[in-house]
């Protein structure tokens, strides 16, 4: 079932493994993230402030039709790198349909649910009536080609969760140079507005999905499906449900509360909400390097909770949290150095410029907190103790929320640019006394036993030998 497209994670130097798995997740999420800066600067550049912060109101509120799709797609990863980790081939095939019918559903649903409420989310954003008509145009394109994300999103994490972290990262650079291409095309050239930045996204995805579908199912022996295996498997479809959901709720709560602070932002003035968006960007760019090894935490946690190296697991563990040090020790000087010139090359408005240069110096001393949090995100959600995961969202939620009321208040506008640090800090507290406290182990040694406790089970005596002979 190996080969020498993925990568078995429970044998080798587990810092190297890790390092090597995350710098091209790190590379394919920067791309991913050059669509949002595409979109940003040429929104900006040819259409001025008042379209930018509308991409900027829209983009907050994207998160939740995001973290809900992120969300299902690792519960697809996590359930398929446990069973590449314990040698399963036929319950990988059968993880793999299982997931392709749970995310048309999701995307479906989503597709259907955020244009029904469109306008509504963005009221509730406080969006003013002058930002609404681009905000909502931005949105409602985005809506419609959820799918399109949803299709990527699937088709990388089932390459990652066997090992395969370099494909997904070369068909996004390549619809990374589309979507830039055709963000000038259609803002510019032909003009189409900001809704011409949101078809840009939604096409460049498209392909990046379709491409990375294709090579997966051309180079993976494991997944040449027969006609009979294109029947979804209900309890792979709990299970997938079973770390999705939790994981995609608590991605949403935390949008809900990110759209708290976006809507407190949105009473201040035109030039605040540039800032921010602007900031927000950058915060999410340094974010994509905690997600990256985040991912190789979860793929690394996954095949060796699957196999049962719990003590491989924690070494892991330690791996994310030097190489967590190392990047925010060489990213977060860079930006604090580098803040005013990153604002200028969005916005000529120096207001806007000083607002986002102070938040953007704030939050770079607090970054590694963040990356911590995710790296306990990953661990526990990769062996099973996802419950937790959902309370530390919880603590996310309530910490945001309420410090996005109290912090102004007490300092003024500038209490806003410690809201998210102090959030960083309490949901990292939470994942801190779990881990240690040794709870997420007896979860993950439900995983190797019977019945349906955990994922990977007993298989029946025809489906080891099957196993066997694809092995």
């Amino acid at each position: 079932m190996r080969g020498n497209r993925t990568t078995d994670m429970t044998r080798g130097p587990v810092f190297g493994q890790m390092a090597a798995f995350a710098l091209p997740v790190l590379l394919g999420m920067v791309c991913q993230r050059i669509y949002n800066f595409a979109d940003a600067y040429i929104v900006g550049r040819y259409l001025g402030d008042q379209a930018l912060a509308a991409v900027s109101i829209a983009g907050t509120a994207m998160y939740i039709m995001t973290s809900v799709m992120m969300g299902v797609t690792t519960g697809v990863s996590v359930v398929i790198s446990q069973f590449y980790g314990a040698g399963q081939s036929r319950k990988i095939r059968k993880t793999f349909v299982s997931g392709i019918h749970v995310c048309i559903w999701i995307a479906a649903l989503i597709t259907a649910l955020g244009m029904a409420t469109t306008e509504p989310l963005l009221c509730a954003l406080q969006t003013s009536r002058g930002l609404m008509p681009d905000a909502s145009r931005y949105l409602m394109i985005i809506y419609a080609g959820c799918g399109t994300t949803m299709l990527y999103n699937f088709a990388s994490s089932v390459l990652r969760a066997m090992g395969n972290s370099i494909a997904p990262l070369i068909f996004l650079v390549i619809s990374s140079a589309l979507n830039v291409v055709l963000d000038v095309a259609f803002v510019s050239w032909i003009p189409m507005g900001v809704a011409g930045a949101a078809l840009a996204t939604v096409l460049s995805q498209l392909i990046s999905g379709v491409l990375c579908i294709g090579y997966a199912l051309k180079i993976l022996p494991v997944l040449c499906l027969r006609g009979k295996e294109w029947k979804a498997d209900r309890y792979l479809i709990r299970q997938i449900l079973r770390y999705g959901l939790p994981t995609g709720l608590q991605m949403s709560i935390i949008s809900i509360s990110d759209m708290t602070l976006q809507a407190v932002i949105n009473t201040y003035s035109t030039a605040m909400i540039v800032a921010y968006g602007v900031a927000l960007k950058v915060e999410g760019l340094g974010f994509q390097i905690a997600d990256a090894i985040g991912s190789a935490m979860g793929t690394f946690a996954g095949q060796n909770a699957g196999a049962g190296n719990l003590d491989r697991v924690r070494k892991g563990v330690r791996s994310a949290y030097l190489l967590n040090i190392v990047s925010y020790g060489i990213f977060c000087p860079a930006v604090f150095l580098l803040a005013e010139p990153v604002m200028g090359a969005f916005t000529d408005t120096p207001e806007s410029i000083y607002y986002g240069v102070e938040y953007m110096r704030i939050f770079t001393v607090f970054f590694l907190a963040g990356g911590i949090l995710v790296v306990y995100h990953n661990i526990l959600r990769a062996t099973g103790d996802v419950a937790v995961t959902v309370l530390m969202g919880v603590s996310e939620v309530a910490t945001r929320i309420g410090c996005a009321f109290l912090f102004p208040a007490l300092f003024g506008y500038r209490g806003l640019w410690f809201v998210s640090p102090a959030t960083w800090i309490c949901a990292a507290v939470v994942g801190a006394v779990r881990y240690y406290g040794g709870g997420w182990e007896k979860r993950a040694a439900l995983l190797t036993g019977n019945g349906e406790n955990g994922t990977i089970r007993q298989v029946s005596d025809n489906e080891q030998k099957e196993e066997k002979t694809e092995n």
